[in-house]
């Protein structure tokens, strides 16, 4: 996601970047080339002028800009596309939530959705119920069934009922007479019927403390407008769910959608497995738009990879090393984190086809030879000689030549993890880069 949109901002940034002082025209023209980019981007042109017309008024109202360095000009730009998409009031999960009905249209994610939401929250110490009215997809209760169970959510599915209010009616006595403190509703997609709107109106009406949430599809480009804005003139949608956040789409309508919708975006689903979702956080987002870095960002990865019992340090060893690719094939693979890293394709330019194969094919034959070692071979994996790697390649199925390659990458990243103080992230990154193109990864 914003791959395209952040490519060319990207570039204008560090344009602006490399010089010390700025005139009016650098300026100038830099303003037209992101007004440019963002109409590339499909962001509405109502929301471009109004972008470029408050970075215009910030200037103008802090006349030395113009003059000084490049630091307050990308500041300005920054803020002023967070302003475009942030919300008016702190997101929080639940708050004192009793409900929430997803809505939307057809393949924009609720079913699985709802159950990430529902897992979220269950995670807070909440109890929680989910159910579904969608009365028109079969599959949809299947589908549900098997997600709650993937991750032991509560469910209840009413079949046989082709009345969504019946549905909801006999959901609730249960739901109370359980003390559930959480009620998730998947819903049909029919929203551009009058009797689906109505529907979902008498239905929030029964519920306690409803929220409305429209989960949308960002891959639709400007179409997220009108969808938003259609239901939005029928309903009062409580808050927006942003889904398919990992896809190639350009990306700009998510600041069409919070510039002309005034509901409150509360998550984006940046994945399809269940632990890929986030609250929604405007800064992040701008960061990964802009290349600019976010240290806490960097951070929380550097934090997930490193948590106690999988940390890298001086005794860093094979069956570490198994450990972090784990974690960071669990952490929704290798390109999940790098894709939430600001900037990251303008310092890896030619590490994607790596990057891609290390999930599943790395991760595969790694843990196959890892697996067929001694202990004191893992822990000590400069004794393995001859001998030793003609039982591993037994052991494991692979050949001595992918034992050897693999033992010197362990060595290079052992070596690497040695030198680099504070667990830098970066830096390892920059070693992994020595690697990602070998022929373990291709076979």
């Amino acid at each position: 996601m914003f791959n395209n949109l952040s490519n060319k901002l990207g570039k204008i940034i560090n344009s602006i970047s490399n010089k010390s002082l700025l005139s009016k025209y650098n300026i100038s023209d830099s303003i037209k080339k992101i007004k440019i980019t963002l109409l590339e981007s499909d962001v509405s042109l109502l929301v471009v002028d109004d972008i470029i017309n408050r970075i215009k008024l910030r200037i103008k109202e802090n006349n030395n800009i113009s003059f000084t360095n490049s630091e307050q000009f990308i500041n300005v730009i920054h803020q002023e596309l967070v302003n475009t998409i942030k919300n008016s009031t702190k997101i929080s999960l639940i708050n004192k939530l009793k409900s929430m009905l997803l809505i939307g249209a057809p393949g924009s994610g609720k079913t699985t959705n709802l159950v990430k939401i529902g897992k979220l929250i269950q995670d807070t110490g909440k109890k929680v119920l989910i159910t579904s009215i969608d009365i028109y997809r079969p599959a949809a209760f299947t589908q549900l069934k098997l997600l709650s169970k993937l991750v032991n959510i509560d469910y209840l599915l009413i079949n046989n009922c082709f009345d969504s209010i019946d549905i909801i009616k006999q959901v609730l006595v249960y739901f109370k007479s359980k003390k559930y403190d959480m009620l998730l509703v998947d819903t049909a997609g029919k929203i551009y019927s009058n009797d689906y709107i109505d529907n979902i109106k008498e239905i929030s009406s029964l519920l306690e403390l409803n929220e409305i949430m429209l989960v949308t599809d960002i891959t639709i480009g400007q179409d997220i407008v009108n969808v938003a804005k259609n239901i939005n003139n029928h309903l009062l949608i409580d808050s927006i769910m942003i889904t398919k956040m990992d896809s190639d789409a350009k990306g700009g309508a998510i600041l069409s959608l919070k510039h002309i919708i005034n509901s409150p975006i509360k998550f984006i689903s940046t994945g399809e497995k269940i632990n890929e979702i986030e609250l929604f956080n405007p800064n992040k987002i701008i960061d990964r738009i802009l290349g600019t870095v976010n240290t806490s960002s960097l951070n929380s990865i550097s934090y997930d990879l490193s948590k106690k019992n999988s940390k890298i340090d001086n005794d860093f060893n094979l069956s570490d090393f198994l450990k972090q690719l784990k974690r960071i094939n669990r952490i929704s693979g290798i390109n999940g984190i790098l894709n939430k890293i600001p900037g990251i394709t303008n310092i890896f330019g030619n590490i994607k086809y790596g990057i891609n194969q290390i999930d599943n094919k790395f991760l595969i034959k790694t843990e196959a030879v890892i697996n067929s070692m001694t202990n004191i071979e893992r822990n000590s994996p400069f004794i393995i000689k001859s001998s030793h790697k003609k039982r591993i390649s037994k052991g494991s199925g692979v050949s001595i030549q992918d034992i050897n390659i693999l033992l010197k990458q362990f060595f290079l990243v052992q070596k690497t993890v040695k030198k680099v103080k504070n667990n830098n992230f970066f830096r390892i990154l920059k070693n992994m880069n020595k690697l990602v193109t070998n022929k373990f990864y291709r076979k």
